[in-house]
């Protein structure tokens, strides 16, 4: 029996000698700590935090208020045409009002409907309006048409506020009312009187066709005569190097008489008395009221003196070939 004893203990001992018999504790042996990839996060590893661009509106997102920086009418505007003219068909036009409004950065182009009040009126019913978005989404182009048939789409010398706080950014902000350059996030403006005068005109230059005339080539030759009242007349220059330079005539009524010509173009027009000597008559080209833009952009005036007079228009030079004009007398 102690022979067996004896051999069954030799052969335990070598096989915890294999095992780490020699450790000061063999039978509680330190378990593997790992590698600090795979400790896990019980060894001190922080957990994965996620990157900025996950870490959603709260840690960090677009949180920047959208608001106005430019718009037309502008912000406080008054004397604004209350009606602007348009061709409809060939042979009928109505009455409209454009308004577009300028933002800081993108905007949602789902959202496009804002609403006007009647300020002056409040009984008036508000109107819902949905515009269109430039293709940056950074311009909103409205257009106020007639509330009924037989009314202008807005009253002269009224008040009106276009409410625009449905809009939003892109990421969802709401307009920023607060901001200086709208105020309370409704563009405020009041209308003046009707242009009646040139609305009669856009008339003209939208529905009928153009009377075609080729302006003289020098003031010391014949010239053709643009001076029809209500006519609209296209005008063709002739060459003058690299640009274009003509003439034409209108011949003055026994009163004086105040001239406007609506014209397409930005054209710098002289005018002369011709009939004995030459005198410079005054004249000026200014921006043309917007009631039916692009059709008439600039007016020129002045008044052509009593008496039959022979006047002599001098068109250019101008990079313009050719361009409209309607001629009234008044």
């Amino acid at each position: 029996m102690r022979l067996s004893h004896v051999a069954a203990l030799l052969s335990t001992c070598a096989v915890l000698t294999l095992t780490g018999c020699d450790n000061d504790d063999p039978l509680n042996p330190s378990p593997d700590a790992g590698t600090a990839t795979d400790a896990g996060p019980d060894s001190g590893t922080p957990p994965d935090s996620g990157t900025p661009t996950d870490a959603g509106p709260d840690a960090g997102g677009d949180t920047t208020k959208p608001h106005v920086t430019a718009s037309s009418p502008e912000e406080g505007a008054t004397n604004v045409l209350p009606v602007q003219t348009y061709k409809v068909d060939a042979t009928n036009t109505s009455l409209r009002r454009l308004v577009s409004i300028s933002f800081s950065e993108p905007m949602d182009s789902t959202a496009a409907q804002v609403t006007l009040l009647d300020v002056s009126v409040p009984a008036n019913a508000a109107r819902v309006l949905t515009g269109t978005w430039s293709e940056d989404a950074l311009t909103l182009s409205l257009s106020i048409p007639r509330p009924e048939s037989d009314l202008p789409p807005l009253e002269e010398d009224n008040r009106y506020s276009l409410d625009l706080t449905s809009l939003r950014d892109v990421a969802g902000n709401t307009l920023d009312a607060a901001h200086a350059g709208l105020g309370n996030g409704r563009l405020d403006f009041t209308t003046g009187e009707r242009d009646r005068v040139t609305e009669h005109a856009c008339g003209h230059a939208l529905l009928e066709a153009p009377v075609a005339v080729r302006a003289g080539a020098s003031p010391t030759t014949m010239y053709p005569a643009t001076d029809s009242p209500h006519e609209f007349y296209e005008l063709t220059l002739p060459a003058s190097g690299a640009s274009f330079l003509g003439y034409s005539e209108v011949v003055s009524a026994e009163r004086d008489e105040p001239v406007i010509m609506y014209l397409n173009q930005d054209v710098p027009v002289v005018v002369h008395d011709v009939t004995e000597s030459e005198t410079m008559i005054a004249s000026s080209v200014t921006p043309a009221p917007q009631v039916c833009l692009p059709a008439m952009t600039h007016v020129l005036k002045f008044t052509a003196p009593a008496g039959d007079r022979f006047l002599r228009l001098t068109y250019g030079p101008t990079p313009l070939e050719k361009f409209t004009f309607v001629f009234e007398r008044y």
